[in-house]
């Protein structure tokens, strides 16, 4: 009996594979890839970024409240009020009517005037949590009224009729 010859076939193996097979699925459309990265993007963003204000928010509040020195203004007599002004190298300047106030380390020059009788100046250096003390001799009761006797001095002139002495 005659055979009939049957087309072979070509058996692939296991092992090799024909045609390579796609082993992530490709995006049909690039665009929404973008806009899936964007949203990720951003909400890393609108979590991240008030996370990274708090964080700053507390640590200018520490340095601003805990980075600081005292001083202290020492009299050689008591009196009724002080206006302390200070000022810094840059030409800042703040007012305090305590003797004792915080500033953050740094040299200062301070111009104190206890019950309005003239300036005092002193310049003073504030360390880092410590206490400086700056001593002002105030003028003595005598000088005092003398000072306050001095604006009474003052007449009136000619022209000042309506004016009582």
């Amino acid at each position: 009996m005659p055979t009939q010859a049957q087309p072979t076939q070509a058996k692939s193996s296991p092992a090799k594979p024909t045609q390579a097979q796609p082993t992530q699925a490709q995006p049909t459309h690039p665009a929404s890839s973008n806009t899936a990265r964007t949203k990720d993007v951003m909400s890393i963003l609108v979590t991240g970024l008030p996370i990274i204000g708090a964080i700053g928010t507390c640590f200018c509040w520490t340095a601003a409240n805990f980075y600081v020195g005292d001083v202290e203004v020492q009299t050689s007599r008591p009196y009724d009020s002080i206006t302390v002004k200070v000022f810094d190298n840059k030409g800042s300047e703040a007012t305090f009517h305590t003797p004792k106030f915080q500033l953050m380390p740094g040299n200062y020059h301070l111009v104190i005037n206890a019950d309005n009788l003239g300036a005092q100046h002193a310049d003073t250096n504030v360390a880092f949590h410590a206490k400086t003390k700056v001593q002002v001799e105030l003028p003595s009761d005598l000088d005092r009224k003398e000072a306050q006797e001095e604006p009474k001095a003052k007449g009136k002139h000619f022209w000042q009729f309506w004016k009582k002495n």
